[in-house]
């Protein structure tokens, strides 16, 4: 299984929610801590197109915020994309 790499925000219900999807689903991932407007949440913002904490990527494949990683689990693409 592939490992996600997820960039969250300390404090975050939607970075909560995306870590209790991931281990509800057994998904390995790796948590970075972002601070707002930090040097890594501008190159965050450069990787995903986006400054909206929390973001997931599995790979070079940005899956974007929480509510799209859930929608990739409820349609089996989640499952899809991290199976080796």
């Amino acid at each position: 299984m592939r490992t996600m790499q997820i960039y969250t925000k300390e404090g975050c219900q939607f970075s909560g929610q995306l870590r209790e999807l991931l281990d509800e689903k057994q998904i390995p991932y790796e948590e970075t801590l972002v601070k707002l407007d930090s040097p890594q949440h501008h190159e965050l913002g450069e990787r995903s197109g986006s400054m909206k904490l929390p973001q997931a990527f599995i790979g070079v494949i940005p899956m974007g915020s929480t509510q799209e990683v859930q929608a990739a689990a409820i349609n089996g693409m989640l499952d899809d994309l991290v199976a080796d």
